[in-house]
């Protein structure tokens, strides 16, 4: 038997095409390089991470601007919570009681409004009892607006102990303001405890302007003594006169 002393290389390429031969060599000496910190696609996903990032932080941003901007607007277009203080609202609010202030309502007689003093150091909480036009008076204890006699079923003359020995002097609205009726554009109001409350007996009339809006929800307390609820209106107290 005889034995050919060719190369093993120049025999294979008998067999194996020149061309893939080429890449059977190339494949040899190719070497996976790994993919280190600073590659090309590392630095890819670190461009796209950040801009993620930011862009998280620029929703964050967005979200609270906007929510910022629905509370200003609730604040002064529509209205907003306030705390009771004092007892001059005694017995239908009570020291403590927490509400919602509506800045939308209309305003009505025997409403509950939230006011600024003339002077707007402190803001009341009492009841609108004088519409523009109206006059008022109070005769033993009696309310009258037009010389009509007007049911008050929010005062309650059991007062607390040391409350008892207040008295409500009789009143004419003339004989308070020198006004025979109650102004354009302004208000008269009282408080349901009249006793103690400082109104419009002591500080005069409430213009339209100073009345920040109207008491229409009690949400706290809710224990021991629930007093969550709407506050109760009044729409017609007149007390038909008999013959």
């Amino acid at each position: 038997m005889r034995y050919s002393k060719e190369p093993i290389e120049e025999v294979a390429q008998e067999f194996v095409p020149r061309n893939d031969l080429y890449r059977v060599k190339r494949s040899k000496k190719k070497k996976h390089k790994k993919k280190g910190p600073n590659s090309r696609h590392n630095k890819y996903h670190q461009e796209k991470e950040k801009k993620s990032l930011l862009h998280e932080i620029y929703d964050y941003i967005i979200s609270i601007v906007i929510a910022l901007g629905v509370l200003f607007l609730l604040y002064t277009y529509v209205g907003y919570p306030f705390t009771i203080s004092g007892d001059s609202m005694y017995p239908t609010l009570h020291d403590g009681d927490k509400m919602i202030m509506s800045k939308l309502n209309s305003i009505d007689r025997f409403d509950i409004v939230v006011v600024d003093s003339p002077d707007e150091t402190e803001k009341y909480i009492k009841r609108v009892i004088g519409m523009p036009g109206d006059e008022i008076s109070v005769f033993q204890g009696q309310l009258f607006i037009n010389n009509e006699l007007v049911e008050q079923p929010f005062i309650n003359q059991d007062l607390p102990p040391d409350e008892k020995t207040v008295t409500i002097d009789d009143f004419s609205l003339y004989g308070l303001t020198g006004e025979r009726v109650v102004p354009e554009g302004k208000y008269f109001v009282m408080g349901d405890n009249r006793g103690v409350s400082k109104d419009s007996r002591m500080i005069g009339f409430i213009s339209k302007e100073h009345i920040l809006g109207e008491a229409v929800f009690t949400f706290w307390p809710i224990f021991p003594d629930n007093r969550v609820g709407m506050v109760k209106k009044y729409p017609d107290l007149y007390v038909e006169q008999t013959e």
